[in-house]
């Protein structure tokens, strides 16, 4: 009786397979309905059906199928490869990494697995692993266009520009109409200061249908100072793999600008802290010109943005008839903002003054008192080379008289303690922005601080923001807010710039912070 279910369900199973190629879908499932009642333990045949259930957006059910497919038969490999897809789709980066690795353990032949695994290596923050895995298939398969997409991606994201380049341009080669290798050619191109070319290839990828093209491009004009054009290409950008208005969503109209007074306009996150910091300006413009302006970010920030009075603050969306709405880093071109025009009433942030006596007592007035900070988001999607080791200040420490005191908070602490013993940097203990409240410690500290030097991090926003003086240091190809070739910030006037003369190379960067530190030291 088994043997005879057995071998129905597999006839069951073959017709099912033949309908569904030919596009007779629910005579297709019909049939593979009758192969599992016959057989239900039959690999295969759960295998089919996860993969029309997730066809259907039944993404739970079809993993459980996935699952017992594997269960019963482990050496699976289309099983695997399939789960491996649908897992990294929902964002579960670390299963797909997980079954990507058993695939490729089965099949070490399987370029393809190779290249899904580097997707999802790169996702999960190990670049040096995605490159690996991204070489392995293109061993495999040399004309494998994505895969050198994938290389191109891990090494920019490891700053290794020049060898970048040449991979997006093989990926081009390979497939001329592929946007995404435009797109990857010109983060490339503009990260080696060759713009003219950046922007040509740009132009290709958005004439390609590249969304994200658009956001580069604008970026790219943000940093030439072309505010013009560079804020419209912005309104492009996507936030965690979707665009600005799905990732928000569209409950009122866009507001454009209009300062009417008694509008219940309604500013909305959408991306980091820093972002939030530097533009919350345009909202204490908006609250002082009339305008009911109530701000949707996390409850951490409210205490940190309350400066500003007639600001309403809301950490879930609620139900009130907004007349507008409008992401925060859309402020400045519905200001209309150009580089001569950006507000600066700075500060725009205060401290607590029963913090800032709290930090005063801490810290102590002795020595040239310098706040660090030296790593930002460990998230893989922040730009990752922006961080700089903790190593690097050793030639400000050694300068007599200098202390050099930690801001830094969570990643990255651990660096503290593998420092040469010889150097010394001081923290403000564990009760140091340990509660609810992002930054409210951070913001009384610095105001018994002589500098704040950091990297790239939302600690720049906040000490530009709060006025205080404030040095940050920025790779070669550094964010479109810092424009290029300056060492000021039109954003914030308390701030200096400096920046790496090559992609990697932070030692002279600091060598000259350093000289800068002993030359104020000096004069003090």
């Amino acid at each position: 009786m088994a043997a005879a279910n057995g071998a129905a369900a597999e006839a069951y199973y073959a017709q099912g397979a033949a309908l569904w190629n030919a596009g007779r879908r629910q005579e297709a499932i019909a049939q593979l309905d009758a192969a599992l009642k016959a057989k239900p333990d039959y690999p295969e045949a759960l295998c089919m059906g996860a993969f029309i259930l997730r066809e259907q957006g039944k993404t739970d059910a079809a993993l459980r199928f996935y699952d017992r497919a594997l269960q019963l038969r482990g050496d699976f490999t289309i099983a695997w490869s399939n789960v491996g897809k649908l897992l990294f789709d929902l964002g579960r980066h670390q299963e797909a990494a997980a079954a990507f690795a058993r695939l490729v353990a089965l099949a070490p032949e399987d370029a393809d697995g190779w290249n899904s695994y580097a997707g999802a290596l790169r996702e999960l923050g190990r670049m040096e692993e995605s490159a690996a895995a991204a070489r392995k298939a293109l061993a495999l398969r040399p004309d494998f266009p994505e895969a050198a997409l994938n290389l191109g991606n891990a090494l920019l994201k490891l700053d290794r520009v020049e060898e970048a380049l040449p991979c997006y341009r093989r990926a081009k080669a390979l497939k001329p109409d592929f946007a995404a290798a435009w797109n990857g050619e010109a983060l490339a191109l503009r990260a080696l200061d060759r713009l003219d070319e950046a922007l040509i290839a740009f132009d290709g990828a958005i004439g390609l249908g590249s969304n994200a093209a658009i956001g580069g491009k604008g970026c790219l004009q943000l940093s030439l100072g072309d505010f013009e054009r560079g804020w419209e290409g912005y309104e492009a950008r996507w936030l965690e793999g979707k665009s600005l208005k799905e990732a928000l969503g569209v409950r009122f109209p866009i507001w454009t600008g209009a300062m009417t007074k008694g509008a219940k306009i309604l500013v909305m996150k959408d991306h980091g802290l820093g972002d939030v910091i530097q533009f919350y300006r345009y909202v204490g413009l908006m609250a002082a010109a009339g305008i009911e302006t109530t701000l949707f970010c996390p409850r951490s920030l409210h205490r940190l943005l309350s400066s500003f009075p007639g600001v309403r603050f809301i950490d879930a969306l609620d139900n009130e008839p907004y007349e507008a709405q409008i992401a925060i880093s859309s402020l400045p071109r519905a200001f209309g903002t150009r580089l001569e025009t950006i507000p600066r009433p700075i500060p725009y942030l205060r401290a607590e003054p029963a913090l800032e006596q709290k930090w005063a007592a801490r810290i102590g007035a002795a020595g040239f008192r310098i706040g660090v900070v030296w790593q930002g988001n460990p998230n893989p999607e922040a730009d990752m080379a922006r961080a700089v080791s903790l190593v690097s200040f050793v030639p400000i420490a050694a300068l007599p008289e200098v202390r050099l005191i930690s801001l830094q908070k969570g990643f990255g602490t651990e660096q503290i303690a593998a420092l040469p013993p010889n150097i010394k940097v001081e923290t403000l203990g564990e009760d140091f922005d340990s509660g609810p409240d992002a930054f409210v410690d951070t913001a009384a500290a610095m105001s018994s601080l002589d500098l704040v030097i950091t990297c790239d991090t939302s600690v720049a926003h906040l000490a530009g923001a709060l006025g205080r003086p404030v040095w940050v240091a920025l790779k070669k190809d550094a964010e479109w807010r810092w424009l290029r070739g300056r060492d000021d910030s039109p954003w914030y006037p308390t701030m200096r710039l400096f920046r790496q003369s090559e992609p990697g190379e932070w030692r002279g960067v600091f060598e000259a912070m350093a000289a800068a530190v002993k030359s104020s030291t000096k004069r003090a």
